[in-house]
């Protein structure tokens, strides 16, 4: 009876606090649900198939939203029993609540904006978030201005809520407050420690209770963020040694000489298309853009039809097609403290060569870190919005000035340098939210049907019209053209669909105006494989660094491995035939497709026991990750 008396007591003295997380559980509960009903479909339904699922996802969920909730407000907690005595200070109090109500705002926010970010990001936020441009804001059109104040009105009313549960919690505390509720929530943070084990950070990956496609769902965007805010400098890959290094180097090595290079030093352009998925190009899609111009072009090129991006971000993709290394960090490789690690500068390299580098985009300057990566790898010449005469006059998108603008401001400044250049255009109006300027005529309004189309119809308009030009240099023909997308994209923001397989697959293709020879090749390649390749036209006989071989090397074959990243925690093998899943916190793989029979991706095959065909993948993504591990930890020089 006592006891109920005291627990009773307990209650209604500790009833601001209660009812202050209680409030933050529901709210943060709320919003997990939101998140999981609008990306419901595009992640093959979280994969839910027995109650006993939907059950471990509930616990996880509300056990990630406690933890993050403790987290945030323990320390006010500990400020309020030990130095509740400096609160009658009005300037002291509203300090310390304006505080914690900005971090519990914060953690609310990343909540919310990852319900709709989450389909380009798929995954929670991360650090990663700290280097997206700014160029929305400054350029954006009205809707953007109208997300932004929503935003701004979503932080104001939980802000202003916020505050006031603070203010009354810590209006009603007293010593016999303080006591009891910092040591309930200091047991609780210890039993959650305990939940866990001794990791550094709690809950952290690797969280084995769940499948990795429902570990978004349960995780609390606030955790991630900050966890990856933790570990921004280190490689997220354990360091595990699976093999003897000979082994290792057998099966992969980043140490590469190009089997045979160009005997003439060509000029090379490279057009990084920003969010094109392979469906643009591919026939028998339903999702074909109708684009005369480039078609007639790959109808005259060496097209890769089995080409897969390295990640799902444009700063993870730069790094791959530029540097042929791929990101194995939250954040930007070149913004990193692993920039250091041994790689092959191509501007520097191409240089010695007596090439001139130069990289266009229609961005404001070093949006998204590309001039510090240019920078990093040693190109030359870099221009953005800013460089080109009366771009204040221009019409803008959101993202910056339109594509044909830059491609004319591109094709005047290669008509004034010596060759043999370099050159990089990194096109921008593809990307998300697709703005199409006004005087754009959609030619094929019945065939490219969403916004994504359209604007690769543009761009397919301002290419003709930069080739046009170009064909008339005298430096066209002793020129090599290559185009790669970025990072894949849907077809339709509207009817996303995230496949293991095709959410990787992206366009690749090579045009020689001085040899326009159709040629399809099937063998599986990779954005790693493009600065190889750009090496071998300069005629480059040297040595590299790279994850990639030359799309020109003959021993590219069908039974090539690529390597893929999801997230944090999952990395995809790929050869011609299979796609294996794998844990490379936990060091296992977690499933394997027959992606050319098993469109569906119903049949995983790891849960049959006579299937043997992953050990041979699962072997060579223990090379590639052991590789990548000992090189971003400088054991390989």
């Amino acid at each position: 009876m006592k006891f109920f008396q005291l627990l009773k007591g307990f209650a209604k003295q500790e009833k601001p606090a209660l009812l202050f997380f209680l409030k933050l559980l529901i709210l943060s509960c709320l919003l997990k649900c939101i998140f999981f009903y609008k990306n419901y479909s595009i992640t093959d339904h979280w994969a839910l198939q027995s109650a006993a699922d939907l059950f471990k996802l509930v616990k996880w969920s509300v056990l990630y939203d406690v933890f993050s909730i403790v987290l945030i407000n323990f320390p006010l907690l500990i400020l309020l029993m030990a130095c509740g005595k400096f609160f009658k200070y009005p300037f002291v109090k509203k300090a310390i609540l304006l505080l914690f109500t900005i971090a519990n705002t914060t953690a609310l926010l990343l909540n919310t904006v990852d319900i709709f970010y989450f389909r380009f990001h798929l995954q929670r936020a991360d650090a990663d978030l700290l280097y997206v441009l700014r160029n929305p804001l400054q350029n954006g059109t009205g809707i953007v201005i109208v997300i932004s104040m929503a935003l701004l009105v979503f932080c104001i009313i939980i802000g202003t809520s916020v505050y006031k549960h603070l203010d009354r919690l810590s209006a009603a505390a007293n010593s016999n407050v303080h006591f009891y509720l910092s040591n309930a929530l200091m047991l609780l943070f210890c039993l959650l420690f305990l939940i866990n084990g001794s990791k550094k950070t709690v809950p952290t990956y690797p969280l084995t209770a769940v499948k990795p496609v429902q570990l978004p769902l349960v995780q609390n965007s606030f955790h991630t963020f900050l966890y990856s805010l933790y570990r921004r400098n280190e490689i997220l890959i354990p360091d595990k040694k699976y093999m003897p290094d000979e082994e290792r180097v057998k099966l992969f090595s980043i140490r590469k000489k190009n089997n045979s290079a160009a005997t003439t030093p060509k000029n090379i352009i490279l057009f990084i298309m920003e969010s094109v998925p392979a469906d643009f190009f591919d026939s028998s899609s339903a999702d074909k853009v109708a684009m005369p111009f480039l078609d007639s072009l790959v109808q005259k090129s060496t097209y890769f039809s089995n080409a897969f991006s390295y990640s799902y971000s444009s700063n993870k993709g730069i790094t791959a097609l530029l540097a042929g290394v791929p990101t194995m960090t939250d954040i930007p490789l070149y913004h990193s403290g692993f920039v250091s690690i041994n790689h092959t500068a191509i501007g520097d390299e191409l240089a010695k060569k007596n090439y001139n580098s130069s990289f266009f985009i229609g961005d404001n300057y070093d949006d998204f870190g590309f001039a510090q990566c240019c920078r990093w790898l040693g190109i030359q010449h870099y221009y953005s919005m800013e460089n080109i005469p009366g771009y204040r006059q221009m019409e803008k998108h959101t993202m910056g000035l339109h594509d044909e603008y830059v491609l004319n401001f591109m094709a005047q400044q290669l008509a004034k340098v010596k060759e043999p250049f370099f050159s990089v255009q990194y096109n921008i109006s593809t990307h998300f939210p697709n703005d199409v300027p006004a005087s754009f005529n959609n030619r094929f309004p019945a065939k490219n049907t969403t916004a994504q189309m359209k604007t690769m119809q543009y761009y397919n308009d301002c290419l003709e019209q930069f080739f046009r030009s170009a064909a008339q240099q005298p430096w066209y023909k002793n020129t090599v053209f290559i185009f790669c997308s970025d990072h894949w994209t849907p077809a339709n923001l509207k009817k996303i669909n995230i496949d293991v397989v095709e959410s990787f697959r992206i366009p690749l293709f090579i045009y020689d105006p001085s040899s326009e020879i159709q040629h399809v090749v099937s063998a599986p390649v990779s954005q790693t494989d493009v600065m190889n390749t750009i090496l071998y036209y300069s005629g480059f006989k040297d040595s590299l660094l790279s994850y990639g071989v030359s799309l020109k090397d003959t021993a590219l074959n069908m039974h090539r491995t690529v390597f893929t990243k999801t997230n944090s925690a999952i990395y995809h093998a790929i050869n011609e035939r299979y796609i294996l899943g794998f844990d490379a916190m936990e060091g296992k793989a977690v499933y394997c497709y027959d992606y050319k029979n098993d469109t569906g991706r119903k049949d995983d095959l790891l849960k049959k026991p006579r299937f043997n065909g992953a050990d041979t993948l699962i072997h060579e993504m223990k090379a590639y990750l052991q590789t990548a591990s000992a090189h971003y930890r400088k054991k390989i020089n």
